[in-house]
C-alpha cells in the first residue's frame, strides 16, 4: 500500500519520465492464494487481449505488465462520469522458493487473468544445510 502511494506522488511531481502517467496510474487489481499444489495469481483486466499483457521471470520476481487502451480514445468525446481506469501497468511479486517459476500456466477468462504456478515436488529440499569449513 505504502509503495503504490510512494509511486503515485513520484509521478505527480515528476510526470510521465517516471515510468507512469501522471495521475493516471493504472494497478489492476489482484488477488494472491495458494492451496497445498499451486500459488494462484488473479488479475482483473476487462477488455484486454491475452496478446497485450506482458509477463516475464528474473529470479523470483513475477513481472506483469501491459497498457489498458481507452475504448473510445480520441472520438470526440465528453465524459459525464469516469470510475474505469486505463494506462499502463506494472505488478511485480517475489514469489516464495517453493513454488517451481519454470512451470508458470497463465489463461485469461472472462476479464481475469489467471496465473498458476505450482509448489516445487515435495521430493525436493528447499531447505538446504550449507556445512562450515
Amino acid at each position: 500500500m505504502f509503495d503504490l502511494k510512494l509511486q503515485e506522488i513520484v509521478s505527480f511531481l515528476f510526470g510521465s519520465d517516471m515510468g507512469e502517467v501522471s495521475l493516471g496510474i493504472h494497478y489492476p487489481p489482484i488477488d494472491v492464494y495458494e492451496n497445498p499444489d499451486t500459488l494462484c495469481i488473479e488479475m482483473e483486466i476487462p477488455g484486454m487481449n491475452p496478446e497485450e499483457i506482458d509477463i516475464s521471470i528474473l529470479g523470483k520476481m513475477l513481472r506483469i505488465s501491459g497498457v489498458k487502451k481507452e475504448r473510445l480514445g480520441n472520438k470526440g468525446v465528453r465524459y459525464l462520469r469516469m470510475e474505469r481506469s486505463f494506462g499502463r501497468f506494472v505488478r511485480e511479486l517475489e514469489i516464495p522458493e517453493r513454488f517451481d517459476l519454470e512451470k508458470v500456466d497463465a489463461r485469461s477468462s472472462d476479464g481475469v487473468l489467471i496465473i498458476k504456478i505450482p509448489r516445487v515436488d515435495s521430493g525436493t529440499e528447499i531447505v538446504r544445510r550449507v556445512i562450515v569449513k
